[in-house]
């Protein structure tokens, strides 16, 4: 599948939280370019897309693996590395990326500390510089945010050369379950629509995520906020939402 997009993969330092926010001209991108495994790293696996080196550079970085050593070790052994395109962060902080020679025009990355942005078919590069320099300057704000306003800042700059159609936002925190995970599929306006739903979430799933079972915990927690906030329909919720009345 081929998969001309723009992305970007980040780590919080502060924090731990690893994530990737995409978006692409194609239907159902949250399916195949974002993985991510908390302690271990984040990937986006991009143009024709091979999702074994993410779950293969996952698998490398959680055995402690640097980013830059288990995408060299993956590129070199991948007869397609022409047109692959592929970021990665480690779970300290140690970015790459790269960029094959058959990724179309206008493709290519940027990579530093905790992040790598990077994209293929755009309108220019201003969408990666556009991308990395909003990671690196929204460093106080939670992870799922930096990665969204980054993802944004993507598209204002010009984003895929041949429009928009899917977005995605996930985010792995703690847990093996994804503390965000977010998909606006076969819309005019996906990065829009992506904020959207996440502005709904901040108050209606991810305070759900907070008291869900843990390794260390298997009970969870119990909110009585929570449950009052979910017993009822969604419009009538804080944060409100699209979801219809009964």
């Amino acid at each position: 599948m081929q998969l001309n997009t723009f992305t970007i993969v980040g780590r919080c330092a502060r924090t731990g939280m690893l994530g990737v926010a995409v978006c692409t001209a194609a239907p159902a991108v949250g399916g195949y370019c974002p993985f991510v495994r908390a302690r271990a790293g984040a990937v986006a696996t991009m143009s024709w897309v091979n999702p074994y080196l993410a779950i293969d550079g996952l698998a490398l970085m959680a055995d402690g693996v640097s980013a830059r050593d288990a995408l060299d070790r993956l590129i070199a052994e991948d007869p397609g590395r022409a047109v692959r395109q592929v970021g990665m962060v480690d779970a300290q902080g140690g970015s790459a990326a790269f960029t094959g020679d058959d990724c179309g025009p206008w493709c290519g990355h940027r990579h530093g500390e905790n992040f790598s942005a990077q994209g293929n078919i755009l309108v220019g590069e201003g969408t990666v510089n556009a991308m990395a320099e909003t990671f690196e300057r929204t460093e106080p704000l939670a992870l799922p945010e930096r990665l969204l306003l980054a993802l944004e800042a993507g598209q204002a700059a010009g984003g895929d050369a041949r429009g928009k159609q899917s977005a995605a936002l996930l985010v792995h925190w703690k847990e093996e379950y994804p503390y965000v995970d977010l998909r606006a599929d076969e819309n005019r306006y996906p990065v829009a629509e992506l904020r959207r739903v996440y502005e709904v979430a901040k108050y209606q799933s991810l305070p759900f995520v907070a008291q869900m079972p843990t390794r260390d915990n298997p009970l969870g927690s119990f909110s009585e906020e929570v449950e009052a906030s979910m017993s009822v329909a969604p419009a009538y919720r804080r944060g409100g939402g699209g979801g219809e009345s009964a």
